[in-house]
């Protein structure tokens, strides 16, 4: 339906940014003929809508570790684990003579769990650390950049050991390595660079629901939080006539970042025709995907559909609405509380291509697409995206265009009042929306002008 009401417009006034992103206020000033009266209009696209992963998607953490495996009838297996680096926790190690090596083993706090039946919660898991063959650093930014032939299939602990969803991880390792690491020279452990360049670091992962079995569970420790200690009796060399010691000596379990890999075997389940249902899931798994073609495509079919064709288009306020089914047992706890449309831009830090929103979220009274149960609908504004797909050509688009639509969340900054808006690349969840071919579909909510010539 439309409706018509005589206005001018000022389209700079609906462009207000809340933190020191950047947002184009000036998008369409020079559409808009300054002695021209214009209508207003309503309408909504449809929205041509795929089911694709996620990946690669940047997965370093410089805050959470996750690991573990869940399996579900809707998706299939999605497994986790955490790589990071090791290194003295101090500098300035001294084994004296003769050190005799009593005991070595990694202890953690885990934080918090992830599961999507909640009956799930307390399942034993195998937790088992691996040497791996390569350090994190600049080039494993992604979530597939480590795979199983970067690190040792064969576990450091030396049993296997059953975690049970507790607070915390305590695993005894293998004697072997720390009689390398006291094998190190001086200069490695007095230096973080030469002695993660030497012993890479490890990665800790869980077994997997066997098949046929749904349920299990992603498990989250704080970066920073674990360690490695080795329990050392020696002589000590310092002064004369002093007695043998026993001392703890402590690895760091993550240098700088860690980087949480995953895999999903829901990649079978990638479409670019979806049904009356998309199910989709958390972190790097499957989501809804928008081809900028497509969509530059279904917008010129529109604007043939209206008579529109060579004309200028205004967009006023623009937003994509992903409509959603209440399920039966009302429990949408598992779904995620925001979804908003995000593109690969270049980071310069990484010189990689990385997941981000748009920057239209950081206009003030624009909806990030928190879920709405009322209106069973994710409503996400970016009005200054569509305006771009609506003024330039095809040819113009670029890889950037593209969209997935993700889960995000905010965090403001305490010394400045900045927000800031990120993709939750970490929780699993677990969601269906409505498809393209359902009776209440993707669309993009439109509200518009027309530029006569």
């Amino acid at each position: 339906m439309q409706f018509r009401n005589t206005v001018v417009l000022a389209i700079t006034a609906l462009f207000m940014a809340v933190s020191c992103i950047t947002v184009d206020k000036t998008l369409g000033d020079d559409l808009i003929p300054t002695d021209q009266n214009i209508e207003i209009f309503t309408d909504e696209i449809d929205i041509p809508v795929q089911l694709k992963l996620a990946q690669p998607m940047q997965a370093l953490s410089s805050s959470q570790a996750i690991f573990g495996a869940i399996r579900t009838p809707e998706f299939g297996l999605a497994e986790f684990a955490t790589v990071t680096d090791i290194c003295p926790n101090q500098s300035g190690w001294d084994f004296g003579e003769d050190p005799v090596i009593e005991d070595i083993y990694f202890i953690a706090p885990v934080s918090s769990h992830v599961v999507v039946d909640n009956e799930q919660t307390g399942i034993p898991q195998i937790i088992s650390l691996h040497r791996t063959y390569k350090r994190v650093d600049s080039t494993t930014v992604f979530n597939n950049a480590f795979t199983e032939a970067d690190y040792d299939p064969e576990p450091l602990n030396t049993s296997e050991f059953m975690y049970f969803g507790g607070d915390s991880i305590k695993m005894h390792l293998d004697m072997a390595f720390a009689e390398e690491i006291l094998a190190s020279s001086q200069a490695e452990r007095d230096s973080l660079d030469l002695f993660v360049e030497k012993f890479k670091g490890i990665v800790i992962k869980s077994s997997t629901p066997e098949e046929g079995v749904y349920g299990g569970r992603q498990n989250s420790m704080t970066f920073g939080a674990g360690a490695i200690y080795i329990r050392v009796d020696y002589q000590p060399t310092w002064g004369e006539n002093l007695r043998r010691k026993d001392t703890l000596f402590c690895l760091s379990v993550g240098y700088d970042q860690c980087l949480n890999i995953s895999s999903y075997s829901s990649a079978g389940m990638q479409t670019k025709t979806p049904g009356e249902i998309m199910d989709i899931e958390g972190s790097a798994g499957l989501k809804p995907f928008i081809s900028k073609d497509e969509l530059k495509q279904a917008i010129e079919n529109w604007k043939k559909e209206k008579g529109f064709e060579g004309k200028k288009i205004i967009v006023a306020k623009g937003a994509f609405i992903f409509p959603f089914e209440i399920p039966q047992d009302n429990d949408m706890t598992k779904y995620p509380s925001s979804l908003y449309p995000c593109n690969r831009v270049l980071d310069t830090t990484y010189n990689q291509n990385i997941l981000t929103p748009l920057s239209d979220c950081y206009v003030t009274g624009y909806s990030t697409g928190t879920m709405n149960r009322s209106l069973r609908e994710y409503n996400m504004d970016a009005p200054s995206y569509l305006q771009e797909m609506f003024m330039k050509n095809a040819v113009d688009l670029d890889d950037t265009y593209d969209l997935w639509i993700m889960p995000i969340y905010s965090q403001t900054d305490s010394y400045y009042g900045n927000t800031y808006y990120y993709i939750d690349d970490l929780s699993y969840y677990v969601g269906r929306l409505n498809g393209p071919q359902a009776e209440t579909r993707p669309r993009i909510r439109l509200v518009y002008s027309v530029i006569e010539e």
